[in-house]
């Protein structure tokens, strides 16, 4: 797991359209964080800051939020839950995480990458990733930032089911039904391994 971004709000007390709006005009952006504790706390971020931290973790990475409690300056461990985009202005206009606890496992969302030249790519196929992403369930502390498959024996005509993914330790694939997630499609003019030889 990569190092864990951070992000510093600060708390709210006012509530409503109007208050919201004041933020938003100067750079602050209004959010809750929850978490099944029954925390519920109201507080605002820096636009910036808030942009630079997605980019980092999106909805599946845990980031350490920062937050004024009682006085104090207490951390939480979180993930983004929602977060609005202004449908044309370049800013959010609210953002939700929710609370995770470090000793429990989390469902999240990964993306799938490859790495070789697969073999049936050389003979003229196509390599597809039919599913950029899969759900994983693991302890937040080994949320992997990608699951890497390579692909360089990989024939036209193969492909690999979420079942074959090459999973770390402790980190497993939820799923209904065991669907496709890479193939080397056929391609015009292709040929396949036995033809060649």
């Amino acid at each position: 797991m990569s190092e864990v971004a951070s992000l510093q709000l600060t708390p709210r007390e006012e509530r409503g359209k109007g208050p919201c709006s004041r933020l938003r005009s100067n750079g602050l952006v209004p959010g809750v964080f929850y978490n099944s504790k029954g925390e519920n706390i109201s507080f605002t971020v820096d636009n910036l800051a808030l942009g630079k931290a997605f980019e980092k973790v999106r909805y599946s990475k845990m980031i350490e939020l920062q937050i004024e409690v009682d006085g104090q300056v207490q951390k939480r461990n979180a993930l983004f839950k929602k977060l609005v985009t202004h449908p044309v202005k370049r800013r959010y206009d609210h953002v939700d995480f929710i609370g995770i606890d470090l000793d429990k496992e989390v469902q999240v969302t990964v993306p799938v990458e490859t790495t070789g030249r697969a073999k049936g790519v050389v003979l003229g196929g196509k390599l597809e990733i039919l599913h950029e992403r899969v759900l994983v369930q693991c302890l937040p502390t080994i949320i992997p930032d990608a699951i890497v498959m390579d692909v360089t024996t990989m024939d036209i005509g193969d492909r690999v089911t979420v079942d074959q993914l090459p999973l770390p330790e402790g980190v497993k694939a939820v799923y209904d039904r065991n669907f496709p997630v890479i193939a080397i499609q056929t391609a015009r003019g292709a040929k396949t391994g036995e033809e060649e030889e």
